[in-house]
């Protein structure tokens, strides 16, 4: 009688990479609902501003989802791009403005939602370093 080993659903090599996309797609999640938030409370009636809320918010957890479910370095680069989109968004708010709003205040939860995109572009950006690097190493 042959026994085999049952081979575990993700390869040893690629576990830092799973567990750097469950990362990844927790800062995304995060970011949306807190804007989510933002919009339920503030932005839901901002002509075109707030309706943008909205698309962040969905394309932060489809991106979550997709990251987690393909560990594809172009859902991690689409990831950081989102992410550096909301900050460019927020910068523009608060300063020139955009579609004919500008933000006079900054709240706590605004700060701390541009820390976590802010993390969350570093670590995308790690995510896609070792993919890169590990795909080097096995081809």
């Amino acid at each position: 009688m042959t026994t085999t080993k049952a081979r575990p659903s993700v390869a040893r090599g690629q576990l830092p990479i799973l567990a750097l996309c469950v990362i990844d797609a927790g800062l995304l999640v995060t970011s949306g609902l807190i804007h989510l938030h933002f919009w339920n409370i503030a932005y839901r009636h901002v002509p075109t501003l707030g309706p943008l809320f909205l698309v962040q918010v969905i394309a932060t957890l489809l991106t979550a989802i997709a990251l987690v479910a393909t560990r594809r370095l172009i859902v991690v680069a689409a990831a950081f791009l989102l992410m550096g989109g909301t900050i460019v968004g927020f910068i523009l708010v608060r300063t020139v403005g955009l579609f004919n709003f500008k933000l006079g205040f900054t709240s706590g939860l605004a700060a701390t939602v541009l820390v976590v995109e802010v993390i969350a572009m570093v670590m995308t950006a790690i995510t896609a370093w070792v993919m890169t690097r590990s795909a080097r190493a096995g081809a």
